[in-house]
């Protein structure tokens, strides 16, 4: 899966999957339309109407993670094996380290990376083409740039940096291919992408932290997005606008470079901020956030204007970046949960934004329903990919999408997946998700994985 998150990747580990794309006509029934059905049950007969049964059970393959109080993070399905993303209590100590799966859930290695460091996430495997990499923060020492690193990308206001390690997955070591130096600050979200399938190039970062003081002071406190080339010798450049409040940012290969989006914020007027409980946390007025798009070359250099795609008053919640359609006529999705849904406590929506030239269409794919849970796309098998997400009652949802992103089949429950994440799928109709072994060892933080067939 990508996320993140934004960033964010720094993806919220306990959420539960997607984002998004279709039309109205193909979104969940509206209150009004459910209020219009019972009006005309009520004066004609009732009809026979087919249930819409899940489409997943568990093949009874499931697979015990070792350690306590185990934190799930990210995960990537490559040609033989599942990847994930591990922080684990062994004894005292927490550790982190990548989980390497047989697809069958047979078996399953630990790849150690070290301890935990404070709250920092699990680490993240990633795929370049069929090859698995993994990403990991470290902590960095005074004088030690790290192997790779290139020039500092600037210290926070305590003068603190990080280290964010790539390494590429040969069978149960890693092999470093190189590091980003950035400021030590709240925020862990970033992104990494390679260019498309076997072209050249060491691959990009992008990641957010705070705006420097002189900034600051000009235009008050702020995110920016900074992007930096993997390789020794290559420097952090700022991407996002000097008035973008930006953060959470994500990238995506296209011919000759990337597309490069983030989540812009603007706090709301205090008069429209509403009661004190609206506020996002402790002390911090509600904002309104949007989606905002840049073109950028093989080098990391803007080759477009910065573009905003979704309403400057929306209510981003998360978003990610896809290509659909052939090289001639590759279109650019972004997919959007918005927390501002149509209808009152109806929950968040699902949106679907394509760039046309100048022009954004916007369709909703879902039109409330969705829960507080960051929704998942999960990455396709064939032409076809889930949405993932999670309703207002905690209860798991799987809908299918076709190749330009459009609702394909019917929205199904699926309590086989109630209480645990969708990790991926792999063809024709398997699923991966982790969540709690439902034993009483619950308690000491026992996790396991699941593979599911869905149909």
């Amino acid at each position: 899966m990508t996320r993140l998150v934004l960033g964010l990747l720094a993806a919220s580990t306990a959420a539960l999957a997607g984002c998004s794309g279709c039309s109205r006509d193909q979104a969940m029934p509206s209150a009004a339309a459910s209020a219009s059905a019972s009006a005309s049950a009520s004066a004609a007969p009732a009809a026979m109407v087919a249930e819409t049964l899940p489409r997943c059970r568990i093949d009874g393959a499931r697979l015990a993670l070792p350690g306590d109080d185990v934190v799930a993070g990210e995960a990537v399905l490559g040609p033989d094996a599942l990847y994930l993303g591990v922080v684990r209590r062994e004894g005292t100590k927490r550790l982190a380290g990548v989980v390497r799966a047989s697809l069958d859930l047979s078996g399953l290695k630990m790849i150690e990376l070290g301890p935990a460091l404070g709250d920092d996430p699990p680490p993240t495997p990633r795929l370049r083409g069929k090859a698995p990499f993994v990403t990991s923060f470290a902590r960095r020492a005074s004088g030690d740039a790290g192997a790779g690193a290139g020039a500092d990308a600037g210290a926070g206001s305590m003068g603190s940096t990080r280290r964010l390690d790539i390494a590429r997955v040969d069978g149960t070591t890693l092999v470093n291919e190189g590091s980003i130096v950035q400021q030590a600050d709240e925020s862990l979200a970033y992104d990494i992408a390679w260019p498309e399938a076997d072209a050249a190039g060491a691959g990009i970062v992008a990641w957010d932290e705070d705006a420097p003081p002189d900034v600051a002071a000009a235009l008050g406190d702020r995110g920016i997005v900074k992007v930096q080339l993997l390789g020794a010798g290559t420097k952090a450049r700022v991407a996002s606008p000097e008035k973008s409040d930006a953060e959470a940012p994500r990238l995506l290969a296209r011919p000759g470079g990337y597309w490069l989006a983030w989540l812009a914020r603007r706090a709301e007027a205090a008069e429209d901020a509403g009661p004190s409980g609206n506020a996002e946390g402790p002390g911090e007025r509600r904002a309104y956030r949007w989606v905002e798009l840049v073109a950028l070359d093989a080098k990391g250099e803007a080759t477009s204007p910065v573009r905003r795609i979704s309403p400057e008053k929306g209510r981003v919640a998360s978003f990610d970046l896809v290509r659909t359609g052939g090289p001639t006529d590759a279109q650019v999705v972004v997919l959007v949960q918005d927390e501002a849904a149509h209808a009152e406590g109806s929950g968040e929506r699902m949106v679907r934004y394509v760039t046309d030239g100048d022009k954004v269409d916007a369709a909703d794919l879902l039109d409330g329903g969705i829960g507080h849970a960051l929704a998942d796309l999960l990455p396709p098998t064939g032409a076809n990919r889930w949405l993932a997400f999670v309703d207002t009652q905690e209860h798991a949802h799987l809908v299918p999408l076709g190749p330009t992103l459009r609702i394909a089949g019917a929205n199904t429950t699926e309590p086989a997946l109630d209480g645990a994440r969708v990790l991926g799928t792999a063809p024709p109709d398997v699923v991966y998700a982790v969540g709690s072994a439902g034993t009483a060892e619950v308690a000491g933080g026992r996790v396991e994985l699941r593979r599911l067939v869905c149909r």
